[in-house]
């Protein structure tokens, strides 16, 4: 795996470098039914995502659309994200916010404010979202050496945007990256940022 490989090859300067740079990722899933695609924008020490998962009807979903922006910090953690989800036949807006002590916090279209997950609670998974796996894999720093993670996370359904806590285990060794997300056990190669390349028979970036 390329990624695995790049501490031999990346210098820290080099890193650096590239964590300054506004870069734009776009997968599309090996059916040609959903596509996502993410600007990140660096802004000093964090940096802010935005982004769209476009899903056309087929035999197991509706057509949809989530739209999300998420504000990462500088330890590349997510500090808070925002989704709305767009169906033929309603909209949903949910924004998710982890606070000083790290608790989340949820608040929806009507302004109710709840608290989601246990304490502890780092990572956000969105199904079908490529992008909110790569985060993982890089706060992890799997990409850079092989190693093994059993990670918690807030697992949101792109379908309905509800939330639950699961727990997914992450582990990386020369070739690729495993189960990447909470909902399915999975393998990808990534890059030396370790942002996904490709998921075989699922998702690959253009």
């Amino acid at each position: 795996m390329e990624a695995v490989n790049a501490s031999e090859t990346s210098s820290p300067q080099t890193e650096a470098h590239r964590a300054s740079v506004t870069r734009m990722y776009t997968w599309i899933s090996e059916n040609g039914r959903l596509i996502e695609q993410v600007r990140v924008v660096p802004k000093g020490d964090s940096s802010r995502a935005r982004g769209r998962i476009v899903a056309a009807a087929g035999p197991d979903n509706s057509a949809f659309t989530v739209e999300y922006e998420a504000q990462l910090g500088a330890d590349t953690t997510l500090r808070r994200v925002w989704l709305t989800l767009t169906t033929e036949e309603h909209e949903r807006t949910i924004d998710l916010v982890c606070d000083d002590e790290g608790a989340w916090l949820l608040e929806d279209s009507s302004g109710n404010r709840s608290r989601v997950g246990g304490d502890g609670v780092v990572d956000v998974d969105i199904t079908y979202s490529v992008f909110f796996a790569s985060v993982m894999i890089r706060r992890l720093g799997l990409h850079a050496q092989p190693g093994s993670e059993d990670v918690r996370v807030l697992s949101v359904d792109s379908m309905t945007l509800d939330v639950t806590e699961d727990t997914v285990t992450l582990s990386s060794d020369d070739e690729q990256v495993h189960g990447i997300t909470a909902t399915a056990s999975t393998s990808a190669t990534v890059d030396p940022d370790g942002v996904i390349i490709d998921v075989p028979g699922l998702s690959r970036r253009a």
